[in-house]
């Protein structure tokens, strides 16, 4: 576009220079006026709080984790947990306190916590006989639960073995991820599924849990009801976090529908009994790590979301 008036376009070379000059200065003005909106503009990507590392036993997410500036222990990550649970023991070892009671049981309140190199302050933790540990021989010392995924966005990476935390305020999916809204059974988020078996698909809410690390686990009431158990079924008895030792029966299930992702006969055990978490009737299973370390899984709890990422190596 020409700025010049007709009199300086015929008024001589010079004036042609002038106007020519005149009209770079202009498209120059212009250009980085553009490029200066276009950097104001822009939305940068927010740094992550934190990017911490984990150890994959394969099956549990681990995190080293220092309380009061104890040294580290091993906790398992699990937003299946309704509180942090420290291991009796350790607690005394290294003479974490004070301890307080409160119902019913013992706790500590307000400790400052490092997980890996990132500081949180005033967490609490439920002391807890995490025996079932030791018996497995792993060097597991506590369990970090729903308080971490109810203050960060709480995003586990199985592919690159990080857990990676953002302020909810600043955190924005990927533009290919995709959203699937949960529901909260108490503090733990549950979401809906569907299961075929025997040619038969039956809707399923599931609470998604990291500390699991099985494919699927199904209570007890829900299997009884669908009439999944057998008298020839196989049956296991299997460590819990927190009551021990209990059986399993083994399922078949044919698929798991789970948004717009199929996975073909998931490995399914159902509680055997309805003792415990086996009894619960809020929600009908467990989906666990072994269908989870399928994606980057980000927890996002202020917008009543999971976000599912694809891994670029399945």
């Amino acid at each position: 576009m020409t700025l010049c008036n007709a009199a300086e376009t015929h008024s001589g070379r010079g004036s042609g220079n002038l106007c020519l000059m005149r009209n770079l200065t202009l498209a120059c003005a212009l250009a980085l006026c553009s490029l200066v909106a276009a950097e104001c503009g822009a939305a940068k990507p927010i740094p992550a709080v934190a990017e911490i590392p984990f150890r994959w036993t394969p099956g549990q997410i681990e995190v080293q984790v220092s309380i009061e500036g104890r040294p580290p222990i091993w906790c398992v990550l699990d937003s299946g947990a309704e509180f942090s649970m420290l291991d009796e023991e350790v607690a005394k070892t290294w003479k974490i306190g004070p301890i307080v009671r409160s119902e019913g049981r013992e706790r500590i309140e307000n400790a400052a916590v490092r997980i890996g190199s990132f500081l949180l302050p005033r967490q609490p933790f439920t002391l807890w006989k995490l025996d079932n540990f030791r018996r497995q021989k792993r060097d597991i010392g506590g369990v970090i639960g729903c308080e971490l995924f109810e203050r960060y966005v709480v995003t586990v990476d199985f592919q690159k073995r990080v857990v990676i935390l953002n302020e909810p305020r600043t955190y924005q999916p990927p533009v290919a991820a995709r959203r699937v809204p949960i529901t909260f059974d108490g503090r733990l988020p549950v979401i809906q599924a569907a299961l075929t078996i025997r040619g038969k698909k039956i809707p399923a809410r599931l609470m998604i849990d990291t500390g699991a690390s099985q494919a699927l686990i199904l209570r007890y009431p829900f299997a009884t009801a669908q009439r999944f158990l057998g008298s020839a079924d196989e049956t296991k008895t299997s460590e819990t976090v927190a009551t021990g030792r209990r059986p399993f029966i083994t399922i078949a299930v044919d698929q798991l529908d789970l948004d717009r992702w199929t996975f073909k006969s998931p490995k399914t055990t159902a509680y055997g009994s309805p003792a415990g978490a086996g009894g619960y009737t809020s929600t009908d299973g467990l989906l666990g790590n072994d269908v989870l370390q399928h994606f980057r899984v980000s927890f996002d709890y202020s917008r009543k979301q999971v976000v599912f990422e694809e891994r670029r190596d399945n």
